[in-house]
């Protein structure tokens, strides 16, 4: 009688690994590093792993979590509005190319005007049959409210992008000032993005004055991506990439609204909505922080000054679908910086470790501070 019990144990026992010896050992291996809901991962399932992949090119990634905020009147939910139909019809802005995707608008604020808006995006851009929503108050603060109902249509949509509009009309009974309720409405967001694999954009109220966003810190310190939107109402607007988890950050993205006219009402009075159009027009200043330390300033003088040498810039699109603009590279900027005496160099002239890790802070405080752009191979002034 043969001693083992399948080929695959033959095949084993031979030296010989099959496909599907090795799929039921990598399953073992992985169940063995299962704790309850915990799965232990290895560096070669970090090395293994996909590429990040895009919704909205270098801007939205699926299962991620982003705070959109202004101040009132500033056109933050026209924007995303006008994003998510966009997405739905694989139509993206500014240069970025979208994934034609099904998603799901929150419009828990301004409901009824809601209808208006899409019915303006129906006549500019055309059908998304892929865009869902819905016009009316929901609650997901308290998990035994509305979060459940909300997944479960998300789910059957399909949807990969979710737009909840705004926090305030849907964190229900809790105070967006206290970091505990902040804490468990990121919390259920976090639901909404596990169990849908969806990325969940909440559109956020900032004070009058535009400086901030308002409630709880917890809520950008959530956040993979933050966003501020400013303008002034019937101006030019900007969204400003504040930060960003695992791309680049600190640059501006215009638009504008544009009127259109939407069927007379039963009494024959004109309608009117507005659809959001992205612009070349340059950024609406936005506030720098707090100013520069005389050393920092320093620094960022010697970086303009390298940009005004003659034929050391070169324009290029600094990020892909980002607006042209002069760039220097890293290895210049170093050079240049060199040259102007910033460094204290070894006994062979090359920078020491010191220089090395001054050099990084300075150049991540002025990107902190909105006053450089910067990737790993490039420099561009904002």
């Amino acid at each position: 009688m043969d001693a083992y019990s399948s080929p695959e144990d033959r095949m084993r026992a031979d030296g010989v690994e099959t496909p599907d010896f090795r799929a039921r050992a990598e399953a073992k291996r992985r169940e063995a590093r299962k704790f309850g809901r915990l799965q232990a991962l290895s560096v070669e399932d970090a090395l293994n792993a996909p590429p990040r992949e895009y919704l909205l090119d270098g801007l939205i990634a699926p299962g991620e979590f982003s705070v959109w905020w202004g101040a009132p009147k500033c056109g933050k939910s026209f924007l995303l509005l006008r994003i998510a139909y966009g997405m739905a019809q694989g139509l993206g802005m500014w240069g970025r190319e979208t994934a034609r995707v099904p998603v799901c608008y929150v419009a828990a604020e301004g409901g009824h005007g809601i209808k208006g808006r899409i019915h303006a995006l129906r006549k500019r851009l055309g059908p998304a049959p892929g865009f869902d929503f819905f016009a009316q108050a929901v609650d997901l603060f308290d998990p035994k409210a509305d979060l459940d109902d909300l997944i479960e249509a998300v789910t059957a949509f399909g949807s990969r992008l979710v737009v909840l509009d705004t926090l305030a009309r849907v964190m229900g009974g809790g105070d967006e000032n206290a970091t505990r309720d902040m804490n468990a409405f990121v919390r259920n967001c976090l639901r909404i993005q596990e169990e849908t694999g969806a990325h969940v954009a909440v559109i956020h109220h900032g004070g009058w004055d535009g400086s901030h966003a308002r409630g709880s810190i917890a809520l950008i310190g959530a956040a993979d991506i933050v966003v501020k939107v400013s303008g002034e109402q019937g101006g030019p607007k900007t969204a400003l990439v504040e930060y960003a988890k695992d791309d680049d950050s600190g640059y501006s993205l215009s638009f504008e609204l544009a009127e259109e006219e939407l069927p007379p009402d039963a009494k024959g009075r004109p309608r009117k909505s507005f659809v959001v159009e992205e612009t070349d027009a340059p950024p609406t200043p936005t506030a720098r922080g707090k100013p520069l330390t005389p050393r920092q300033q320093g620094w960022l003088d010697d970086i303009v000054d390298l940009f005004a040498a003659p034929g050391l810039a070169e324009e290029r699109e600094p990020i892909e679908g980002l607006r042209r603009s002069l760039t220097l590279t890293r290895e210049q900027v170093r050079a240049g910086l060199r040259g102007k005496g910033r460094f204290d160099l070894d006994s062979h002239g090359a920078l020491t470790m010191k220089d090395r890790d001054r050099l990084r802070e300075a150049l991540n405080t002025l990107k902190e501070r909105r006053k450089i752009g910067m990737t790993d191979k490039l420099v561009w002034l904002l």
